[in-house]
């Protein structure tokens, strides 16, 4: 009995083992149809310098075995090199290992996500899902599924991003038209209008200095902007007569000034007599040019009140609330001269607003435009660093631009401009290098400058150093400088797109803010900013992927042939560019690569 027993039991086991096996094989030979993969994105697509390598696969129902275990692996393939990703495994309803379980009499679908740093060899890879069956418990005779790729390439086109910062150049600080002011006052005694020279207030040393000061000013002779008097009485007589006093007073001013101007015309002509020599028809001829401006102020009752509230008086606000509880001029006239016989110091404080306040501004003489730019190249010790630096401003070519920062280096050297700016003609010309050499001696000689860590964001973004980038462009905004863009450029590296359109906030027409658009599929706001963008390579070629992504040949065609006819190195990034993918068997686009 025992015997008969032990060979049904064989048999059933053997018969078990058959059919499972039957069943397995029936997953191999089914595989194609049994297993679908659906790639989220095909070709994978670089987002930030990652790729995100998303399948969803879906199991037909009745396709999988009870007892079956299966190993499903991405691997990202490429010259020279693989990358597998992390494994799923899925099992039958008859097992007991880990992983998700499958339910034959349905349809299933299974997940595989993952995310890869991208590297540069990656650029022409294919992804691949390998597969490994087996039965529960029996791993080691598993079956290797034939393998079936599910992707092309990785898209770049995100990390497409146009050198084309702000890049800082530091103010020259040179005005084409400097007015200089100079002003000096006459004091007059209570109550008069009449110049006396002998009154203490005018026989003060500071006082004597600004006249005599303003009068070596109007001597120079140079083009004259304005001419102004001023005149004022003290706020303690009756308004009328502080009104005629002001003008008075005013007149005054005005001779004592249209005297110095006839002085210096006859000096000039004595000048030109005693030198026989040709008067410039340009130098400036102060009697015809400009007049005196008169104005009359009447009484300086807010200068007293100012003066009143800086001195030294204790009973300084006691007055002052005495003096502004009049609501009629008069009455408050008569307060303030009763304050002076009770307060000596009230009349020291209106001594000084009997007066007459002369000014002249006057053009300061400046060379041409024409002679910064020929001594900034023949002798620029001839000029300040300010001229040195605004005569690089007036030419268009770099070399010559270099040459005048150089000397500016060499004449100027603890003034971080002329590092600077010589760092900002090595960015344009695309030389990293030779531009950080430069800023490095800037940034020591005004550290924390905006322009100048601007500039060194430039250099890290260039480097793709993207934290770094940012906050050197934050210091710059910190310091009033605009690197917004520039923050743009890094948030469409990092794949913020919004990020970087709203740092792009308010400018068009450029490629990057084109290529943040397109990557938030707004194809027709970045056709718009590149047909109004400076025509570049880097332009057409964003317009050519756009005609792909459209399925628009003749847009595709067109723009990608003036891409390589403006830059030839686009003929090789195109014909890998797996934006391309579907045209590159046609044979338009094969000429346009070869």
């Amino acid at each position: 009995m025992k015997s008969i027993n032990f060979k049904i039991l064989g048999l059933m086991l053997v018969t078990a083992a058959l059919l499972s096996s039957c069943g397995l094989n029936r997953m191999v030979r089914n595989y194609d149809e049994g297993v679908r993969y659906t790639p989220e994105t095909n070709p994978l697509e670089n987002h930030g310098g990652q790729v995100a390598a998303n399948v969803q696969g879906t199991i037909g129902e009745g396709y999988f075995h009870r007892r079956a275990m299966v190993e499903f692996t991405p691997v990202l393939v490429y010259e020279d090199g693989e990358k597998e990703l992390e494994t799923v495994t899925l099992r039958g309803s008859r097992t007991t290992a880990e992983g998700q379980m499958v339910n034959r009499d349905q349809q299933s679908t299974f997940n595989l996500n993952n995310v890869i740093a991208y590297q540069p060899e990656m650029k022409a890879s294919e992804l691949y899902i390998r597969a490994r069956l087996y039965r529960e418990g029996r791993e080691d005779r598993a079956t290797t599924l034939p393998e079936r790729k599910v992707a092309d390439g990785i898209i770049l086109t995100s990390q497409r991003v146009k050198k084309d910062e702000d890049i800082s150049l530091a103010p020259h600080g040179y005005e084409k038209e400097t007015i200089v002011t100079e002003k000096a006052n006459i004091y007059f005694a209570y109550m008069r209008h009449n110049l006396n020279w002998r009154l203490d207030l005018n026989r003060q040393d500071e006082a004597r200095e600004k006249v005599e000061n303003f009068k070596n000013f109007v001597n120079k002779g140079w083009k004259i902007h304005s001419m102004e008097v001023n005149a004022w009485a003290s706020p303690e007589g009756e308004v009328a007569f502080n009104e005629e006093l002001s003008e008075n007073r005013a007149e005054t001013g005005r001779r004592y000034f249209e005297g110095l101007l006839e002085d210096w015309k006859k000096k000039r002509e004595e000048k030109k007599k005693d030198e026989a020599r040709r008067i410039d028809p340009d130098e400036p001829k102060l009697e015809a040019q400009k007049s005196v401006v008169v104005n009359a102020r009447g009484e300086d009752f807010e200068g007293f009140m100012e003066k009143l509230q800086a001195s030294d008086l204790p009973d300084k606000q006691a007055i002052a609330n005495v003096i502004n509880s009049q609501l009629k001029p008069a009455e408050r006239e008569r307060r303030i001269k009763d304050m002076t016989l009770i307060y000596e110091e009230i009349e020291k404080i209106l001594e000084p607003l009997r007066r007459a306040e002369l000014i002249f501004r006057a053009y300061e003489p400046k060379k041409t435009d024409e002679e910064i730019a020929r001594l900034s190249t023949d002798d620029p010790s001839k000029l300040d660093v300010k001229e040195l630096l605004y005569a690089a401003t007036l030419t268009d070519d770099k070399e010559t631009k270099l040459t005048i920062y150089k000397s500016a280096q060499e004449l100027h050297p603890r003034d971080y401009r002329g590092f600077n700016n010589a760092a900002y003609v090595y960015l344009k010309q695309g030389d990293a290098d030779a531009a950080a050499r430069n800023l490095e001696r800037a940034n020591q000689l005004a550290p924390g400058n905006g322009h100048v860590q601007n500039n060194l964001g430039v250099i890290a973004a260039w480097e793709r150093d993207i934290e770094n980038a940012k906050s050197l462009y934050e210091a710059a905004i910190g310091q009033g400088v605009d690197a917004q863009y520039n923050i743009g450029n890094l948030m469409v590296l990092k794949g913020d797109y919004q990020a970087a359109l709203s740092s792009y906030s308010g400018r068009t027409c450029t490629h990057n803010v084109a290529l943040a658009q397109l990557m938030t599929d707004n194809k027709d706001g970045a056709m718009n900013n590149l047909n109004c963008a400076p025509e570049s390579a880097a332009v057409s070629y964003l317009k050519a992927i756009i005609g792909a992504r459209q399925n628009n040949t003749s847009l595709l065609y067109e723009n990608l042939r003036r891409a390589v006819e403006l830059d030839s190195d686009y003929a090789e990034i195109a014909a890998e560019d797996r934006e391309f993918i579907q045209y590159f068997n046609q044979g338009e686009f094969q000429e346009i690569v070869r």
